[in-house]
């Protein structure tokens, strides 16, 4: 395999793989990190993006990634909100991180000392399995997905700049170095996982055995680890709502086991591809579906330390082909932190796997190569017909992107039926005005999940609609946390009180504003309020207090200048206008705020 050759065509296999996407929409978090984030609207808010965690207008979060953001900034000035932009961007960069894992996996084999014209192929073939295989699509069709392509992508050029250094001259090793700590530090500020390219690169260092290579690794460890923490510890965050329950001590190991099985299923045979992919047992009384799913559970706990210990025997055989133990070895440290034995999110996730199968099959396939299975025509058969069958695979998978109801109706169907599925699928047909069908997916979302708040909120929107105000009320007083919930109960019920009197509570608008976190959505509806009841000073009081807070949100100043417009105030709604263009450099092509 020509080296040249090999990178256009990951690209051009990367893009007809993922084809279907460019037809897909927004869904699920985009629009938190696409269409409300105002950090993403003009080039002067650049640096801004530096300074604050993501989701600003949507509860907070754990995640610091700027990069990723920059990205968006990137895309809004190109495309402003067209998804087929958005989509080819992340299709692009997931092809990126496929040249620059195929540039790594060769540097590295021949580190390993395997014969060029192998490593090649080998270093190839990885790349292209690792490209086209089904359980990157929440990575890539996904736009929120985008920041594991992002530090994939600069993580593997990182690891490819270090190989190099190992062997340069001492002129050039420090030249190689700084671009190798960049990119770390590009990789780690995409998403938290590029931190894991620190310890990757440690490792193949050691395996090395040069203790002067080693400290030199070292100080560029140090160096990047020193800017990012000096990035992220300022930064604004705000704490996210609390998340699901960790599962207990006792109960991880067998998470854990079961996670390996189930990982194991989707990268051999990728067939019932879902998010929200849960391991955990769920009883739910003795009838004969819940025996059946603990049962299955079981029997899946049992072939998860079946192949926990089939992986550290392979590891204790290969530890003399380095070209098969390091790959190995790092796709085990890569996986580990999300293999349970902290508590996440969620229990298995298909996109956690993006970083750690690209060393398991460069591994896998150095393993085949060494052994001489290619030379076998019964695995060259079977190799290629998983070949073929991925990208066929992954092509039907990038549909269901497509827009909302697609994503959540085949998701359910493949099997991913959780609490949040089946709320958003919930609000789905409240907003399509199904009220009976919306009133059955959340009552269910709450038999999966007991006073989950947002499906009580949901469930009390149905009820106003249904003009039951009663149990409207009863439900809205069931949320009392987490705060940027009871926010919005506390918005929901003014909504019902002026549906019962016909009047607005002014007061208690005013009190869902300032309930937790800022809450710009809720804040902007109650300045509108104001100024249309007749209160424009208190509304640019309140707009005001806003500005200081976030001066760069561009649908502040935009509101303002409304507010002074109407209030005759032509040279200080000239002047605030002037500084929404300045915050989004696409303004007007937006809907101006309602007053």
């Amino acid at each position: 395999m020509n080296k040249k050759i090999a990178p256009p065509l990951l690209v051009l296999l990367g893009l007809a793989v993922y084809a279907p996407a460019l037809r897909a929409g927004f869904v699920g978090d985009d629009r938190a990190l696409v269409l409300t984030d105002p950090l993403i609207r003009s080039w002067r808010l650049i640096w801004e993006g530096f300074q604050h965690f993501l989701f600003t207008d949507a509860g907070g979060s754990d995640f610091y990634r700027p990069l990723q953001r920059l990205s968006y900034l990137l895309d809004y000035a190109a495309f402003i909100f067209a998804p087929a932009g958005y989509h080819l961007v992340s299709i692009l960069w997931h092809a990126a991180a496929a040249v620059a894992l195929f540039f790594f996996a060769e540097e590295f084999l021949g580190f390993c000392k395997m014969e060029q014209a192998r490593r090649a192929w080998v270093a190839f073939l990885a790349a292209v399995v690792w490209l086209v295989h089904p359980v990157q699509s929440a990575a890539v069709a996904y736009v929120s997905g985008r920041a594991d392509p992002l530090a994939a992508a600069f993580g593997f050029c990182a690891l490819f700049l270090g190989l190099r250094m190992l062997r340069a001259t001492r002129g050039r090793k420090w030249s190689l170095g700084f671009g190798a700590g960049l990119c770390l530090l590009a990789s780690a500020l995409s998403e938290e996982m590029g931190l894991l390219f620190l310890a990757l690169w440690l490792l193949i260092v050691i395996a090395h055995r040069q203790r002067a290579e080693f400290w030199r690794a070292l100080g560029i460890v140090v160096a990047v680890l020193v800017v990012y923490l000096s990035l992220r510890l300022p930064a604004e965050r705000l704490a996210p709502p609390p998340g699901r329950h960790p599962a207990p001590l006792l109960v991880r190991p067998i998470v854990i086991a079961r996670a390996v099985a189930e990982y194991a299923g989707l990268l051999v045979l990728p067939l019932h591809l879902h998010v929200d992919r849960d391991v955990e047992t769920h009883p739910f009384g003795f009838g004969d579906a819940s025996m059946k799913t603990a049962a299955w559970r079981e029997l899946q706990t049992l072939l998860g330390i079946v192949l926990i210990a089939a992986t550290a025997y392979t590891l204790w055989r290969a530890r003399r082909r380095p070209e098969v133990f390091l790959p190995l070895l790092l796709a085990v440290v890569s996986y580990l932190p999300v293999s349970g034995l902290v508590a996440l999110n969620a229990t298995v996730d298909e996109y956690w796997l993006y970083l750690p199968s690209a060393f398991l099959f460069l591994g896998a396939l150095a393993a085949l190569d060494s052994l001489g299975f290619f030379h076998s025509w019964v695995l060259r058969i079977c190799l290629t017909t998983w070949l073929l069958f991925l990208p066929a695979r992954t092509f039907l998978r990038s549909f269901d992107w497509l827009d909302q109801r697609t994503f959540v109706t085949r998701t359910i169907a493949e099997g991913g039926d959780s609490a949040r599925i089946l709320i958003n699928l919930g609000e789905l047909e409240l907003n399509d005005g199904h009220l009976t069908a919306a009133q059955h997916a959340l009552e269910k979302a709450l038999v999966k999940e007991p006073g989950n708040p947002l499906a009580l909120l949901d469930l009390s929107a149905v009820a106003i609609k249904q003009r039951d105000y009663p149990r409207a009320r009863a439900l809205l007083q069931k949320i009392t946390d987490p705060p940027e919930i009871e926010a919005r109960a506390q918005e929901s019920l003014v909504i019902l009180e002026s549906r019962e009197s016909g009047q607005l509570n002014l007061l208690r608008l005013r009190l869902a504003a300032r309930l937790g976190a800022a809450n710009w959505g809720i804040e902007q509806r109650y300045i509108q309020a104001l100024a249309g009841r007749g209160f424009p000073d208190r509304a640019i009081t309140e707009l005001k207090t806003c500005l200081v807070a976030a001066p760069y949100r561009a649908e502040s100043w935009q509101t303002m200048s409304e507010v002074l417009r109407r209030i005759s105030r032509p040279n200080e709604a000239a002047s605030a206008l002037a500084a929404a263009e300045a915050f989004d450099v696409h303004l007007h092509e937006h809907d101006a705020p309602s007053l």
